[in-house]
Order: C-alpha cells, then sequence, then structure tokens
C-alpha cells in the first residue's frame, strides 16, 4: 500500500491512484480539493519568526485602543 507521501517521493502516481480507485475512494472537484487543502495548510512563518515575533513593520498583530492622539489630564 502506497502512501500519497511516497506516492509523491516515487513517482508512481499512476499506481497510486489504481490503489485508491480498488479502495473505493472516487474523485473530487478541484474547487473541493482546494477548500480541504486551504483548511488544513497554513502559510509558513518568516526564518526564526513566532507568532507572538514584531512585523516588519514593528507591530505585533496585537490590537490597541486608538485615541485621537491628544491626552487630557485629569
Amino acid at each position: 500500500m502506497l502512501t500519497l507521501s511516497e506516492t509523491m517521493k516515487s513517482g508512481q502516481l499512476q499506481e497510486f491512484i489504481a490503489q485508491e480507485d480498488a479502495r473505493g475512494v472516487g474523485s473530487i472537484e478541484r474547487s473541493e480539493l482546494d477548500r480541504a487543502l486551504a483548511g488544513m495548510l497554513k502559510a509558513p512563518q518568516l526564518r526564526d519568526q513566532t507568532s507572538r515575533s514584531p512585523s516588519r513593520d514593528g507591530s505585533t498583530g496585537k490590537r490597541t485602543r486608538q485615541g485621537n492622539g491628544r491626552h487630557v489630564p485629569r
């Protein structure tokens, strides 16, 4: 039994398709595949950047309260 990973590495796509057809796995529309993959895949982070690291513009992605820029003493 070939896994999808093995199939991609070995170039045995036709064998994999025949195997999955024999198992009763049917075809899907391209749009269904794209939606499923989009739900599983995430864009890679830049090297040495965590989800809380500042962006290139210096922001951390946190929302902050923004006023009019004037501070009124009490």
